[in-house]
């Protein structure tokens, strides 16, 4: 008893776990199942910030980042290291590779960095070491908005924030914009002076006067009490009664020397949204919250909130991903719906209404049955899980067609309801398999991308395998139940019915296509030479574009403006708000602005908040139209629409920031300059820069010299500064102290003890804005003497980098610009065409970044899976049919797809970016499912005792309903996905036109190669053993004869091959020998050491395996030689009164004699005479026949080379003689 069998005696047990378990099951999974946007995956990479407030960029480098890279040094498994010493910030980050394990290396990098701690300044903060991770990422950006202070409405933005932070569902609500509160103690620099005090005086005076340390325990009367010295400042007004110095009889206190402002922090920074001002919420959920009910919670949360905020203050929702990831589900709901019905109206035409609906309920099925292997291995329903899903929907109807149609061929056949059933799966479960099993190994590989692209990547094989899992267990089992119940019984057991008259005239044109494909094999072997090389055209000469992504419409766009460094925030504020009224004159799909001046970062649709303040750059995003509901111009005709506006505003920077898909870069083209010095550093970037400018397609150049920030330097005289015994660290502090001031502590409001805000003294902002400012400056000599500060110190003013960037502890600088009009892959090759032409000094050279780096490393990583994918799938192939022609013939269709998906590419004129090379690589899966039931039904039929010809013809004819209406399945499954989404699209279109293009010609070709690949697999068996002929002759019998001079050419062959062999390891052998003696090999494990010597010498025997091939030529040349001629010696002509034999070392077959049409002779080269015998659409071409009288010895190779071969006379004779003979019988 077979399985199936098994299946549909046991009906009801079967139906309640495959069909009534999913649908409840799945349901229920589908509910529970955590709904995210991206998936929840942690970057190997550790990311290190120290605030070293204050500090110039240089200071940054050499104080901070320096010793911190420095004992980072020495760490394992990491890929690059690379920092920024900005002004006042110090950031390393640390890419570990893919294999690393995370948590030990971050636990490595926070004793590492604990341990640099101790190098760093005091006033350097203690550094961050952070991960990075998807889940960190806001799920929405919440602000609230009204004309009120600016302090007040960060306060009420913080309270907001509290609430929505109590919320279980929240990890966290980061708040940015408004003005942080900051209780500031100006110091009059005159007064302090007078009365002999310096700036560090009144610190250490602030600081001992604010304490609050514990007293410890006092018994007292038999009671133990705790001992507290109220000495901490609770009222801001109370720290002008904080004394300083005494003089005399009198006491000198804070407030005789300053004031105390209860204000706001001197890093001012805006934010409007429409104009009015604003302050954001950034909220985080915990990881496993269902994205979208808790975006619907914090929704309700700020509605409740919102009544009691004073009059005029609102709240709005600035960005939000559970928008997108509706959409995502909508899109995966319409897929399913749309898939739905064309295989109904697909089937309908083919098989009835019933059989049709029986079908399409795999769709659902498998769906539901795939939600819940998604819950037992713990995955979400992320944007790559539906996406996946939403790709294999068309996918997850084919085995049910497959299977349905089959049995449907069984019914008409005359067979019972059940029986057809059983034999109709029984005989078609294993083809069904062995596809489901191709396609999954053609996404499998994809887990083989590393790095985070990798781990993102890795959830669409993951999701593909479970879904198709499902579907194959629908379709063996759950589908065979329904059509033993319900299937219609529309004829008697034993009746046979006649093929459909609706494909009965598409059967007739397939059969006349297949036919004349092979009777002109040659020919259709040229066609697909031609085609492959058209698609390699397409790519070679640019007409087919690539990129990283593609290059959609969005739904907003950014503009950046910087001001000249050191402008002050009003300016650049005033130059923002220009900004915004021509996006409200030009910009009519506009439907919301934000606004942020001088905070870089604050972005909401990019979901971040405000990481540095910088008071010369603003960004303005401009929320458009739904693209998708409204007919619009797209975001970058409306950025060309605003350029020659927004060029016209003076005295700034004003550029598009460029949007794309996939992980951020700095710019799409991107190029490094690494070298040590900064004087050539920025000589070689003015170069570039030039360059740059001179290529078609690159606008808004920046480069790191470009925005020099202006600097005041102070040059101390070390020497006379020790003289007058005063401390370079008291001078530093004392200037850093008169500027940008010095933090005290953190004041507890008594009204709210959960707040802590700065305390910081400073000089006034009046007296920093005077010239003579650092006059006023005093420092402490060690006789207790005030020193000025310009007595030891010179001053002068200057411009410095905004930023020093290291890679691998190598200083870089960084050249980046956006594309228009061209692709930056294009643009980025035609750089480095020009750039390498440059004479680079020694230590100097070119990295180049941006879209190009991420292309070649996706691609790299694609390529080698779709290797890997290619070879799962011959070896699946080998395995099920026994043969390694069958395969090869089976995976002729690759090739096709890829014609189509270039064509298709072509043709909708779009690029070819990773989203079509997903495509690809699944393509390659999905195309040969076709070819595999094709070729299946070919060797049944020829197990039927059809000779090949007639199988490959009556295996199309079979197999055409069910492959075409899988391919409408698949097609109809991800059409939607490819007309609705634009970063899909490409991906869409390699699908549709590739499995279209390979389908049309699986149908023709896949039979040619069929029948090639067959004979060629008996050709080489008969190279060397000889002939095998399948039945002796038993009439007139003509056999082919070898041509003459077999033996001179096959001598002449070897003796050249002797002569390459020893001249090529002549030339070639001293060189490899030196490459093995020159190679070093480092590691710093034992293990990879190991492995690394491995990659080596496979890398080394593969060169050499490839180098004997090419030196063997002669050989391949010569074996093909024998083989051709040699096996042909299997081809006999056998006449006889009822017709002919034919046989072939592949094939043997009979054709009566009434079934010859037609017996022409050819009309050129009457020297090599051939005949052409026509039996309906057959044509079988005979040629070099000697007439025999029995069958010919088999012979050894040596004797068959050294046997004396007949001569042209006698093969034209016997040629001749075919011909009369044939004629006769005919005639007869």
């Amino acid at each position: 008893m077979t399985f199936i069998s098994l299946v549909i005696r046991r009906w009801l047990i079967f139906a309640l776990l495959v069909i009534a378990l999913p649908i409840v099951a799945g349901t229920v999974a589908y509910q529970t199942l955590p709904k995210e946007g991206e998936p929840e995956i942690s970057a190997p990479v550790a990311i290190v910030v120290t605030l070293f407030p204050g500090a110039s960029p240089s200071e940054v480098e050499s104080l901070v980042t320096n010793p911190i890279e420095e004992e980072l040094s020495d760490l394992k498994d990491v890929e690059e290291m690379r920092s920024n010493s900005a002004e006042g910030v110090s950031v390393v980050v640390i890419d570990f590779e893919a294999e690393a394990d995370l948590e030990r290396s971050l636990q490595k990098v926070r004793e590492k960095v604990s341990d640099a701690r101790k190098e760093l300044p005091d006033q350097a903060e203690d550094p961050e070491v952070n991960e990075v991770s998807f889940s960190d990422i806001p799920i929405m950006i919440a602000s609230v908005v009204g004309d009120i202070d600016p302090v007040k409405l960060r306060r009420l933005t913080e309270r907001v924030a509290d609430e929505i932070e109590l919320m279980p569902e929240i990890l966290a609500a980061d708040v940015a914009g408004g003005l942080v509160r900051e209780i500031q103690i100006y110091l009059d620099p005159q007064r302090i002076n007078q009365y002999g005090l310096t700036i560090l005086d009144v610190f250490d005076a602030v600081k001992q006067s604010d304490i609050n340390i514990p007293g410890g325990q006092v018994n007292l009367e038999g009671r133990r009490l705790l001992l507290r010295t109220l000495t901490e400042i609770k009222h801001v007004p109370d720290y002008a009664k904080v004394p300083l110095v005494r003089q005399g009889d009198r006491v000198v206190f804070l407030g005789d020397v300053g004031t105390v402002v209860d204000g706001h922090s001197e890093d001012v920074s805006y934010s409007r949204v429409g104009g009015v001002n604003s302050a954001s919420i950034a909220v985080k959920k915990r990881s496993g919250a269902n994205i979208l009910e808790t975006t619907y919670k914090v929704r309700d949360k700020l509605k409740e909130l919102e009544a009691s905020f004073p009059a005029g203050v609102t709240t709005t929702i600035t960005a939000e991903k559970a928008k997108f990831i509706k959409q995502g589900f909508d899109q995966m709901n319409n897929s399913a719906v749309v898939g739905l019905i064309i295989v109904v109206v697909v089937l309908y035409f083919a098989m009835g209404l019933r059989n049709s609906v029986i079908t399409s309920l795999s769709i659902p099925l498998s769906l539901l049955l795939t939600f819940v292997f998604l819950k037992v291995f713990g995955l979400s329903n992320n944007d790559m899980v539906r996406f996946a899903l939403v790709l294999c929907i068309g996918m997850l109807v084919d085995n049910a067609i497959i299977v349905v149609e089959n049995v449907y061929h069984h019914f008409q056949l005359g067979k019972d309801r059940i029986t057809a059933v059983i034999d109709g799966t029984s005989e078609i479960a294993m083809p069904v398999i062995s596809a489901t099993l191709t396609t999954m190994a053609a996404f499998l590989p994809m887990l083989l991308m590393t790095g985070v692209t990798g781990e993102y990547m890795g959830f669409l094989p993951k999701t593909v395998t479970i879904a198709l899992s499902a579907s194959l267990v629908i379709a063996l089992i759950a589908n065979p139940l329904i059509l033993s119940r319900f299937m219609k019984q529309t004829v008697k057991a034993g009746q046979i019915v006649k093929p459909e008259e609706d494909l009965k005239q598409l059967k007739r044109l397939y059969v006349r296509v297949v036919s004349w494909s092979l009777n002109h094999r040659f020919r259709v072997v040229c066609l697909i030479v031609l085609s492959l090389t058209m698609a390699v055209g397409l790519v070679a000469l640019k007409l087919v574009k690539v990129e990283m992504f593609p290059d959609a419409d969005f739904d907003y766009i950014y503009i950046t403006v910087e001001t000249p460094r050191g402008t002050d925030v009003d300016v650049t504020d005033a130059v923002a708000r220009q900004v915004e009224q021509l996006v409200a004159a030009h910009v009519p799909e506009a439907v919301q602005t934000v606004a942020t001046v001088g905070q870089q970062g604050q972005s909401a649709y990019e979901f971040s908040v405000g990481t540095g303040i910088d008071s010369h750059f603003a960004e303005i995003t401009v929320e458009l139209q739904d693209g998708k509901e409204v007919a619009r111009a797209s975001h970058r005709q409306i950025q060309e629409r605003l350029r020659p506006y927004l060029q016209k505003i003076p005295g700034a920077d004003i550029r598009f920031r460029a949007i794309q898909w996939g992980p951020p870069t700095a710019a799409p083209v991107l190029i490094k300059i690494i070298g040590p010095e900064i004087p050539e550093l920025r000589r070689l970037t003015a170069r570039t820069r030039r360059i740059m400018e001179d290529v078609a397609g690159v606008v808004d150049i920046k480069d790191d010299f470009s925005d020099a920030a202006p600097e005041l330097r102070v040059s101390v005289d070390r020497a006379r500064a020790a003289a007058m015994g005063i401390s370079l660290e008291a001078l530093a502090y004392t200037l850093r102290g008169a500027t940008a001031g010095l933090e005290i502590r953190e004041f507890r409001d008594e009204r709210d003890v959960s707040k802590k805000y700065d305390l910081k003294v400073r000089f006034s902002q009046e007296s920093r804005t005077r010239p003579s400012m650092l006059d006023d400056v005093k420092v402490r000599a060690d006789t207790g003497e005030l020193v000025p500060l310009s007595t030891i110190a010179e001053f002068s003013q200057g411009s410095g980098l905004n930023g020093i960037r290291h890679s691998d502890r190598r200083r870089i600088v960084r050249l980046s610009a956006n594309n228009r009009g061209r692709s930056a892959v294009e643009i980025t090759q035609e750089l480095i065409e020009k750039l390498d032409r440059l004479d680079l000094p020694a230590g100097y050279r070119f990295d180049y970044s941006g879209e190009y780096e991420e292309t070649a490393e996706s691609f790299e990583s694609l390529g080698l899976a779709y290797i890997v994918a290619a070879i799962l799938i011959f070896t699946l192939l080998v395995s099920q049919f026994d043969s390694l022609a069958q395969p090869f013939a089976i995976l002729t269709s690759l090739p096709l797809s890829i014609v189509g998906a270039m064509v298709g590419l072509y043709v909708t004129g779009n690029n070819f970016s990773i989203m079509s090379f997903i495509g690809l690589v699944g393509l390659s899966g999905i195309v040969v499912n076709d070819s595999i039931v094709l070729v299946d039904c070919i060797n049944r039929m020829r197990m039927k005792s059809l000779d090949l010809f007639e199988a490959i013809v009556a295996g199309g004819q079979q197999r055409l309903r069910p492959i075409i209406s899988t391919t409408v399945s698949t097609v109809g499954g991800i059409l939607t996905l490819t007309i609705t989404d634009e970063l899909w699209e490409g991906l869409g279109v390699v699908i549709i036109f590739g499995i279209c293009f390979a389908t049309v010609l699986t149908l023709v070709v896949v039979p040619v190669m069929y029948s090639l690949f067959e004979g060629a697999r008996y050709s080489i068996v008969s190279a060397f053993r000889g002939p095998r002929w399948t039945e002796a002759p038993r009439g007139e019998s003509y056999f082919f004869s070898r041509r003459r001079y077999a033996r001179l050419v096959f001598v002449f062959l070897m003796t050249g091959q002797l002569a390459v062999l020893v001249a090529g390891i002549a030339a070639v052998a001293p060189s490899m020998i030196a490459t093995i003696a020159n190679t070093p090999f480092q590691a710093p494990s034992m293990l990879k050491l190991v492995i690394e010597i491995i990659v080596f010498g496979l890398e080394m025997l593969l060169k050499a395996a490839g180098l004997l091939a090419v030196l063997l030529l002669p050989t391949w040349v010569g074996l093909v030689y024998v083989m051709a001629k040699r096996s042909r010696e299997g081809y006999y002509v056998d006449i006889t009164p009822q017709g002919v034999f034919i046989g072939t070392p592949a094939d043997r077959f009979f054709i009566e004699k009434n079934a010859i049409t037609a017996v022409k002779a050819a009309r050129f080269f009457p020297a090599i005479p051939s005949i052409s015998i026509y039996s309906g659409r057959r044509r079988i071409i005979v040629r070099k026949l000697v007439k025999a009288g029995g069958t010919p010895e088999k012979k050894p190779l040596k004797a068959w080379l050294l046997a004396r071969a007949p001569q042209r006379a006698a093969i034209r004779e016997g040629m001749h003689d075919l011909k009369r003979a044939l004629d006769a019988l005919v005639a007869s």
